[in-house]
This record gives structure tokens, sequence and C-alpha cells, in this order.
């Protein structure tokens, strides 16, 4: 079974800690739904076509829907998809009641279309850049669960000066994430195991903005 641990970061200007205003909708067994209806361990809900990413996109806004409610939830978006093998990560971001709210979703294939496995989401922070990251140690693919490291690193940007993110493990491996003039939110997956790392947030001149 996964093991996950999800910490909600956020990078500002001599900040630091973890936000504990990160909600997760669906951080329970896969053999449950989003409101907590039990389904058999052997028949999780499956949704959407393994072969088009795009189409867990649908089922992600139904079970917001159903969380919250129908006129809650509005302008949802997913901006960002990545994959570790075949396990599939998103980054999204919508509205509830008019309020902000942003996260990371995780899905696995299983007879041929996906398995929502969580819903990582919270409202907006107020804070220039908030930076949200999963790590685990398996991977599940169809019936099997394979052991497999990972570290995601997300988030979303507040600050429009913010061009390019750079992450550096404690090995010294760096990440440069570069930020597009209209982009909201960042996905980088790596397929390792990275136990902490520096995040600096740079502007367009190569100047630095926030480090965590």
């Amino acid at each position: 079974m996964i093991r996950r641990l999800i910490l909600f970061l956020t990078l500002a200007l001599l900040y630091s800690g973890c936000s504990n205003t990160e909600k997760s909708i669906n951080n329970e067994q896969v053999t449950q739904s989003i409101n907590e209806s039990t389904f058999p361990a052997d028949n999780p809900p499956i949704v959407g076509d393994v072969t088009d990413e795009k189409s867990i996109e649908q089922p992600i806004k139904e079970r917001l829907v159903k969380h919250y409610n129908p006129r809650s939830v509005s302008d949802f978006e997913v901006t960002n998809y990545s994959k570790i093998s075949k396990t599939i990560f998103c980054t999204i971001n919508f509205k509830v009641d008019g309020k902000l709210h942003y996260g990371l979703v995780h899905a696995f294939p299983k007879d041929k279309g996906w398995v929502i496995q969580t819903i990582d989401e919270g409202p907006e922070i107020a804070v220039p850049v908030a930076l949200q990251m999963t790590v685990g140690n398996d991977l599940i693919e169809e019936n099997e669960t394979i052991e497999k490291p990972f570290r995601i690193y997300s988030g979303y940007i507040h600050d429009k000066r913010v061009k390019q993110i750079n992450i550096t493990t404690t090995d010294d491996r760096m990440y440069v994430i570069k930020i597009s003039e209209d982009q909201k939110q960042f996905l980088y997956v790596s397929p390792r195991k990275e136990e902490k790392a520096k995040i600096v947030a740079l502007d367009k001149d190569g100047n630095m903005i926030y480090q965590q």
C-alpha cells in the first residue's frame, strides 16, 4: 500500500514551516470514494480511459462537487499532468463559494481506466508561492503494488514576478522549473527517493525572490 506524506510548504522570504490548511478529501484506502461510501476491496471505482489522461478531469470535478455541493464549486481546471511509470499526478485549482482552492491529484491505472487515489487540496494561502510536496515508496499499477520511490514537487504561484523555481536536493541534484507568463501552477515528478530539498524562486533576471 502506498505510504504517503503530504506536506503543504510555503515559499516566502524569511518564512518557514508547514500549513495546516491542507485538506485531503480522498486520503483513505483506495476502496473508498470521496464521500466515504465503501466499495468492495476488489472493485474500487474506475473512471475515464487510461489511454487519455484528460479523461480523468470530469471525474475529479464530480468528486469535488459531491464533496462540497454543486453550487459551491466553480472555475475548475487541471493545469499540469505528469507520470511515474503508469501512475499519473496532476495539479488542479478551483473555487469554493468564490474562494480559491488548489491541490494535487494522484491516480493509477486499473482495468483500462483510472482509480483516483487521492485529491489533496486546500484553500488559498496568503503567501507569494505555496509549495505542495508528496513523497512515497510504492506505486499501484493494475492489481500490483510495485516498489518505486518518488517525490512530487508542485505548487501555486501568487507572485507574478516568479519566472523560475530551482529545487536542489541533498545530493546536489538540481531541478529547474521555468514559469511562463500566465502559469498558475507547476509540477515536477522525480522518480527517486529524496528526503529534503532547498527551493529558490527567481525573477526574470535570475534574482532570488524567495527561498525555502
